[in-house]
């Protein structure tokens, strides 16, 4: 492991980030935030509950599992942890055994190859963008007319409590076909996920680096510093969410950033040879 953050957006009893690291596969799962009141026992929210499952279950899934057969497992985990209750996770997993990046959701991740260069992949949900949109366009109507001013709005988002119920019922379009809906989204919530949605991307012979996040982070860079030091500006510029950093939510009151992040760079090969495992429910955050 060459770098890692893991950081909640505010209170750390709440942050909904987890991430794994083994001999065979590393990973970085999101919950998503809750959209009821909903708690499991000792106040956990179901995000939570959702990547710290599929996190401890990866840590148990033998190497040399397809994507489709990992998948499988992890959702058979967390339909039983879930006791019929709602609960989602985005993750990105990569497996040494096979030299792939498994993605399901809107995680993120990225190569450094042997030459220097950086590619990222992100796999953004439509219905996300539309909403974030709405929002920004509701709050820009407020400050425009001088309704309300930003330090209002931080305390009391009237964008976020309108696209609220929309939030909710995006439920709705999880893991049905694309071809059924433009919305349609793959999320591991404890059902079948379709293979459209399990995306498998070959990790190119001249990588030599792999960088796993969650959507925490506007724009991944090679360093963990870079990306800290995007994000950290563009939180200043807007912190109310509505420009460069459009999101379905600002930076709420007592909170410093708009969203849980984690940034996870490995070598690849590993360089971990003793079978051992490492998660953040076990190894304390790193800054």
């Amino acid at each position: 492991m060459n770098q890692l953050c893991s950081k909640p957006k505010g209170d750390p009893r709440y942050m909904e980030d987890y991430w794994v690291y083994t001999s065979q596969y590393a990973a970085v799962f999101d919950g998503a935030t809750p959209k009821t009141a909903f708690r499991f026992p000792g106040d956990v929210t179901p995000g939570q509950m959702a990547a710290r499952t599929l996190a401890h279950t990866l840590d148990t899934l033998p190497p040399d599992l397809t994507a489709r057969q990992a998948v499988d497992r992890l959702t058979a985990q967390l339909a039983t942890a879930l006791q019929g209750h709602r609960a989602e996770a985005s993750g990105v997993i990569y497996s040494a055994a096979r030299r792939e990046v498994w993605s399901v959701g809107d995680c993120q991740f990225a190569f450094i190859s042997a030459d220097g260069s950086l590619s990222v992949y992100h796999n953004e949900k439509l219905i996300d963008r539309i909403l974030s949109q709405w929002r920004s366009s509701i709050i820009h109507s407020y400050l425009s007319r001088g309704l309300l001013t930003p330090e209002q709005i931080l305390a009391d988002d009237p964008g976020r409590r309108i696209i609220q119920p929309y939030i909710t019922r995006q439920t709705h379009y999880q893991n049905i076909p694309s071809s059924s809906n433009p919305l349609a989204f793959g999320v591991f919530d404890g059902t079948h996920i379709p293979d459209e949605y399990i995306i498998v991307t070959p990790v190119p012979e001249q990588v030599t680096e792999i960088i796993l996040a969650s959507d925490g982070y506007p724009q991944l860079c090679k360093t963990l510093q870079e990306s800290e030091a995007i994000l950290q500006r563009l939180l200043h510029e807007d912190p109310l969410c509505i420009g460069p950093l459009c999101e379905t939510k600002g930076i709420r009151p007592g909170a410093t950033s708009h969203d849980d992040r984690t940034y996870l760079k490995i070598d690849v090969p590993s360089s971990r040879t003793d079978g051992r495992s490492m998660h953040n429910s076990t190894l304390p955050l790193q800054p």
